[in-house]
């Protein structure tokens, strides 16, 4: 070898080791993140040669088999491809895992819990003992909700502990204040009610007997000399000695909370002068308030009124009108029953907590009334409009027919109505099934029938009943007093303002007092697909609520699409189709099999959920309707089904 080769060898060898130094120190300084997950590198020389050695921390971040993960984690599962971490990318971190929520490739029986698969359960029988099942963690767990819990537990962290909730109540004898049971018979802070605190009189100590505030024992040094509690403990037995009285004397005496004696059955007693002249005897005779005991004429509360117990939880009721627990206030006759909670939140024992009631089971095409819609959608409730407070339930308080103005039918129209265009059906040509039981009600500008039933007429061409009538006065107004366009996939779509062969199902409906939503389920069809796509015909289909809730729209339209257009043939959701022109109609003609809208001459919705907000305890008013817009003839139609009351506020919307 020469001189000069070996010169240059030597020093290519120097600065590589140089090098080495400079990255050993880095990774010296770097080691705690690599240690703590990171990936890094290690030089190492040998002779004249310098090997560099990849190192991988104990959750990789990098694909081990796909292209594209890269140094700063996975992209997709497809970088995880060989990863012993496991072959899934949760694409929030960039971090390989055995699998995630959105991507759960765990075996038959093993759930995805903290990204990793476990043997879990789905239901209550999987677990054993008292243990119950968390479908969230798919685990046997103490309690995984409050009513999992005894009375007087609530559920935290899988855990009972002492407290209660709107869903749970106290142990009994106690009601719920806040999240704590007291036993507001003689807890001073909540006496009678949450919270009453107690208001001690003069020198005296504060005392609750019966749910009513009275006058405790005197404070140390005090006496009450002349059995009056507006004064409380008047005496001090430090400065002017013992009560001076007559021996045998007596005097009236009442130790109940003021404004209540001679109310009811509060009288004063009397007490009578010890044979020492030194102080006065007990208050004998006295009756003071109580609990008021329900439907008997007597005030035994003394506020005044006989039979009018105090409404613990506020929800308007108590326990003398039909509140059978006074501690939470969703639970009471107004309430409607939450499925599967373990709670009677109606007060009623006649209603299950495990299935829910049938409300309709049959095909109807004529006679149709209202009531038969709102049953076929699962509405049938009802309840009257003042009904006493123990009957004073949720539900359907009047039901009918009216045109798209509001105004009431002619004789006529109210025959076409019942007759042809409502109808309660089990099925809408071959694949249209109920969302939710065995029926759904069924609404169209022309007859509502499908493939092969009596008095078809394709709505293609469809019928015209020559029912001229007024749009919808609050929704034009709020529209500047025409129709709204629609923004379509032509474009604007304008429309004009007359709203011909019209039906809309009105309900006035009373809310339960524990929703803060409603929900329902519909589907839209048009024989107006693809001839008269965004033209001054297209028909519409709103959902119109008054409510008192700040939420609801100006125009009172709850079910549109993101755009906020109307319901119609340009609305967004507008999919089951054949393409034509702009329309992609991805879900094809399936929907449309047996209902005379086959062979690209009519088109429709999937089927839409729609939310809107409510004030619990209100009554609000749902019209459903649907108009011709222009003309009288190629008509539409909407499915209605599965309506719903929710816990928890959502905001209005319609969504697949």
């Amino acid at each position: 070898m020469s001189t000069k080769l070996n010169s240059v060898r030597i020093g290519l060898w120097a600065s590589l080791s140089l090098v080495g130094l400079i990255a050993g120190a880095a990774s010296c300084s770097s080691g705690a993140a690599d240690s703590a997950g990171g990936g890094g590198e290690a030089s190492t020389t040998t002779g004249d040669s310098v090997t560099t050695v990849a190192t991988t921390s104990a959750k990789s971040t990098t694909g081990m088999g796909g292209a594209g993960g890269g140094p700063t984690g996975c992209s997709d599962s497809s970088d995880c491809v060989g990863n012993p971490d496991g072959e899934v990318c949760n694409t929030s971190n960039g971090e390989c895992v055995i699998c995630t929520e959105a991507e759960d490739t765990c075996p038959d029986g093993q759930y995805c819990v903290n990204e990793d698969c476990i043997v879990g359960c789905t239901d209550e029988a999987d677990c054993p003992g008292d243990t119950v099942c968390d479908t969230n963690l798919h685990a046997c767990v103490n309690c995984a909700m409050d009513p999992d819990c005894p009375a007087g537990s609530i559920c935290v962290a899988s855990t009972c502990i002492p407290g209660c909730s709107p869903s749970q109540s106290c142990q009994a004898g106690f009601t719920c204040c806040g999240s704590s049971c007291y036993d507001v018979s003689s807890d001073p802070d909540h006496c009678g009610t949450c919270p009453n605190d107690c208001e001690a009189p003069p020198n005296a100590g504060e005392l609750c007997q019966n749910g009513v505030c009275a006058m405790g024992p005197c404070n140390n040094g005090w006496a009450d000399c002349n059995g009056d509690a507006m004064d409380g403990c008047e005496h001090s037995t430090i400065e002017d000695g013992g009560c001076l009285c007559t021996p045998g004397a007596t005097q009236s005496c009442y130790y109940g909370a003021p404004g209540t004696l001679g109310n009811g059955v509060c009288q004063a007693g009397t007490q009578v002068c010890n044979a020492s002249g030194t102080s006065w005897g007990a208050c004998n005779g006295q009756i003071m308030p109580s609990y008021e005991i329900c439907a008997n004429g007597i005030d035994e509360d003394c506020d005044g009124t006989a039979d009018n117990a105090v409404d613990i939880d506020g929800d308007g009721w108590s326990y003398c009108n039909g509140d059978c627990n006074d501690g939470a206030a969703l639970i009471n006759p107004g309430a409607y029953e939450v499925l599967n909670n373990g709670v009677n939140d109606d007060c009623d024992a006649a209603t299950s907590d495990t299935v829910a009631p049938t409300c309709a089971s049959a095909q109807k095409l004529t006679g149709v009334t209202p009531s038969d819609l709102a049953s076929a959608m699962e509405l049938c409730q009802n309840t009257t409009a003042n009904p006493p407070m123990p009957s004073k339930k949720w539900g359907v308080i009047s039901s009918s027919y009216r045109l798209g103005s509001g105004a009431v039918p002619s004789a006529a129209q109210l025959a076409n109505m019942q007759n042809y265009a409502g109808a309660v059906l089990t099925n809408y040509g071959t694949n249209n099934v109920p969302k939710k039981n065995n029926t759904f009600g069924a609404i169209s500008t022309g007859r509502m029938r499908y493939t092969g039933q009596v008095d078809f007429v394709s709505p293609n061409g469809g019928t015209s009943f020559a029912t001229p009538t007024a749009c919808p006065a609050t929704y034009l107004a709020a529209h500047g007093g025409s129709l709204p366009s629609s923004a379509g996939c032509n474009g604007a779509c304008t429309s004009a303002n007359t709203c011909n062969d019209s039906l809309s199902l009105r309900l006035d409906i009373r809310v339960p007092t524990n929703a803060q939503s409603l929900s329902y389920d519909f589907r839209f069809f048009s024989g107006e697909f693809p001839e008269y796509t965004c033209t001054t015909f297209n028909d519409f289909y709103l959902a119109l609520v008054t409510s008192g809730h700040p939420g609801i729209p100006m125009d009172h339209n709850i079910s549109f699409d993101s755009l906020g257009n109307p319901v119609s043939v340009n609305n967004g959701f507008f999919d089951a189709c054949s393409p034509t022109g702009c329309y992609t109609c991805p879900l094809g003609t399936t929907a449309l099999i047996g209902t005379g809208m086959e062979g690209n001459v009519g088109g429709g919705t999937n089927w839409l959920t729609t939310d809107a907000p409510i004030v619990p305890g209100e009554t609000i008013t749902l019209e459903l309707m649907v108009f011709d817009v222009g003309d009288w003839s190629w008509d539409s139609l909407t499915l209605l089904d599965n309506f719903r009351w929710n816990l928890l506020p959502l905001p209005v919307g319609t969504h697949e």
